[in-house]
């Protein structure tokens, strides 16, 4: 009975840890924006910003968790020891990792499946919509910061040396932007991955159209216009929902680049 108890302890904390490391680092608000000394003008940008990204980070991720600790018991059941129970943890994690979501939607039926996949699209998206107008403000606070540091040196208002050092300044605020909207912007992607292994499981063939529409759409200057058409079949309205989430997340990951772009020209007299 000892023996038993004993591994029966270690199975658990196996997948307890498992858990914490599939989990990742847990990190506040507070460690990702910085402290508001109020020389910032473009912080509250950042928060809205940051504060959209919890929606991401939450929900579908939680499946490798989960599928983890599950996995350590049941290896740790049939193999009967800690090896075994690893065995099951990585199993588990793989069960929870791409196409976990589909997976999950599954065990309700195919058809309440659809539905919820569909019912959960729309929340996507106004998530995904908040999120595009966040990072919109912020970059625009930020570029009219570097337009006004660049017109005072132009005009002579302010010396060299001044005009430089604002713009560290700024690109320093940019390297915080671009960790906080890069962290947003994979998870958004990892989501949107998972949707659409769902609509390929629908509509099989979806998610190549879907990909290949998109690329298409990028060699053009005339943004696609969003489908949001309550028209149609089940299906198709899951087709048109995960068409209008990736067309966002791609707006989403253009913007998060240009940050960075924008702190390695913009922000410099050289571009003055």
């Amino acid at each position: 009975m000892g023996m038993n108890r004993r591994r029966s302890t270690n199975l658990v904390a196996v997948a307890v840890a498992a858990s914490v490391l599939l989990s990742g680092c847990v990190t506040t608000q507070q460690d990702r924006i910085g402290s508001n000394d109020g020389t910032d003008a473009c912080y509250q940008y950042r928060v809205a910003l940051d504060s959209t990204g919890n929606f991401y980070a939450e929900d579908m991720l939680k499946g490798a968790a989960i599928g983890a600790g599950v996995g350590a018991v049941s290896g740790g059941l049939i193999g009967g020891n800690l090896k075994g129970a690893l065995i099951g943890a990585a199993a588990g994690a793989a069960v929870g990792t791409l196409g976990g979501y589909w997976s999950a939607k599954m065990q309700q039926g195919r058809d309440q499946a659809i539905t919820g996949v569909m019912s959960d699209l729309d929340t996507e998206n106004q998530n995904l919509n908040r999120t595009q107008v966040a990072l919109d403000q912020l970059v625009n606070c930020r570029r009219a910061e570097i337009t006004r540091v660049k017109a005072d040196y132009k005009a002579q208002r302010i010396g060299k040396p001044e005009a430089e050092q604002r713009l560290a300044a700024i690109r320093a605020q940019l390297d915080k932007d671009y960790a906080i909207a890069s962290t947003i912007n994979q998870n958004i992607v990892k989501r949107r991955d998972e949707y659409l292994v769902a609509v390929d499981n629908i509509q099989p063939g979806s998610a190549d159209k879907i990909r290949a529409k998109n690329a298409s759409a990028k060699k053009t200057t005339k943004p696609t216009k969003p489908t949001t058409s309550a028209k149609g079949n089940s299906a198709t309205q899951v087709v048109d929902r995960t068409n209008t989430a990736f067309e966002t997340s791609e707006r989403i990951g253009n913007s998060t680049a240009a940050i960075q772009q924008m702190a390695q020209k913009e922000a410099t007299l050289d571009a003055v």
